[in-house]
């Protein structure tokens, strides 16, 4: 339990039910008692959850395959719609409608290879950017942790390469 959870709710298995207690007093229970200490818990909406060995097992298994998919993505360049999502543009517009015409579809193919073809204009460090917080899905609390700026910075950089995307997406 490296994470920070001083301030999170934790839940411990008690006979048929969960018990409420805090992180405190769970490391008090696991200083004192030491069947704690085989006990797994998980991360469940900022608390943690007693779990079965099982299904610690499973949670992870699933996190770090989630985590594998990403970097995979990442690295064969694949790209997400979404990262195109703003206020004032729905990154689903240019996907292929297979109910549309042929020539609606072509366009639409045309426009996404535009987007690969965007994207790889970009200087090294705005992929890179992109690439952590649209694909690796790290937020922008995390990306102004690493790279040691302000959140608001880190959110106008990204708004700032997006819009940029979308000047060299003008066909």
């Amino acid at each position: 339990m490296s994470k920070n959870y001083s301030e999170a709710k934790c839940f411990i298995k008690s006979k048929n039910e969960f018990e409420e207690i805090t992180y405190d007093e769970l490391l008090n229970r696991i200083d004192t008692d030491p069947s704690y200490i085989m006990k797994k818990f998980i991360p469940l909406h900022g608390m943690l959850m007693e779990v079965s060995q099982k299904e610690y097992s499973e949670f992870y298994k699933r996190q770090n395959r989630q985590r594998y998919l990403r970097l995979r993505s990442a690295k064969n360049g694949d790209v997400s719609i979404d990262m195109l999502t703003t206020d004032e543009f729905n990154g689903e517009d240019i996907l292929v409608d297979y109910t549309q015409d042929v020539e609606a579809m072509a366009v639409k193919r045309m426009v996404i290879k535009k987007l690969y073809e965007s994207i790889s204009l970009l200087p090294e460090h705005e992929q890179k950017l992109i690439q952590e917080h649209f694909y690796l899905n790290i937020s922008e609390v995390k990306l102004s942790e690493i790279y040691g700026v302000n959140q608001s910075t880190i959110s106008r950089r990204i708004n700032r390469i997006v819009n940029k995307l979308k000047k060299l997406m003008k066909i």
